[in-house]
Formats: C-alpha cells, sequence, structure tokens
C-alpha cells in the first residue's frame, strides 16, 4: 500500500494537500512526526513526500528505495470542487503522468500550465501548479 506524509514541520498547506493525495490515490496518510526517510525507505514500498521549505511546496514520490519524482509546487490553492468525485489525480503534467500511471489511477489534460487536480474528500479540491525543481 502506498503511503502519503508530510515533512517533520508540516505546514496547514503541506497537510492539506498530503491528506487529499492520500484520499484520491486511496493511500494511507500518516503524520510524520519524527520518522525520517531512511525509516521509511525501510517500512514502505512506495511513499509521497509533501513537504514546505523555504522555497514553498514540494512532491516527492519513493519508490522501491529510491527517489522517482519530484516537483516543486509554485502555487496551491484549494478549492470547492465541482461535478463528479475523481479519484485519482488529474494532470497535464506528461512526465508526472508517465512515471505515475502504471501505478496509480492519474489522468491526463491538456493544458499548456503544468498543473496536478486533485479531490479531496467534503468537495475539496486542491488545484496545484507545477514548476520545475532546481
Amino acid at each position: 500500500m502506498t503511503l502519503v506524509t508530510t515533512s517533520r514541520r508540516s505546514t496547514t498547506e503541506s497537510r492539506g494537500v498530503a491528506k487529499d493525495l492520500a484520499f484520491a490515490l486511496g493511500a494511507r496518510y500518516i503524520a510524520r512526526g519524527k520518522r525520517g526517510i531512511r525509516e521509511l525507505l525501510d517500512t514502505e514500498s512506495s511513499f509521497f513526500i509533501i513537504s514546505h521549505d523555504e522555497k514553498g511546496l514540494m512532491l516527492r514520490w519513493y519508490h522501491n528505495g529510491s527517489p522517482e519524482l519530484e516537483r516543486k509546487i509554485t502555487t496551491y490553492e484549494c478549492r470547492s470542487r465541482e461535478g463528479v468525485l475523481t479519484r485519482g489525480v488529474i494532470t497535464s503534467d506528461k512526465g508526472l503522468y508517465e512515471r505515475l500511471n502504471p501505478l496509480f489511477p492519474v489522468f491526463i489534460q491538456d493544458n499548456d500550465i503544468p498543473v496536478l487536480i486533485i479531490d479531496g474528500p467534503q468537495r475539496r479540491q486542491s488545484f496545484l501548479k507545477l514548476g520545475k525543481t532546481e
């Protein structure tokens, strides 16, 4: 099973994105607490970390012991979802789509700006604009 967590010092934004991502993927969300990445690598084969640092939010995915995906979240918007619930995530980032698609429900959207849309519980939706990592 996949796990979604935050950095050790999480923020309201990072916890919100992490909880919505876990809900959308049917994964398990846990508060990270004092668990290190090494401990997560030893116990989980697949996990996402939503972190917040001085540069903003980051999305990282680890699979089979190695980092597989990293995206900077340049803009985070929590909004009310219109329409039906989408189980999985919607993205216009082709690289993200190709990495996650075999293992998770991921839907591609045609958009010039790389985005990630995550439907959470209670009609909540996280709308994330993605940027390049340095």
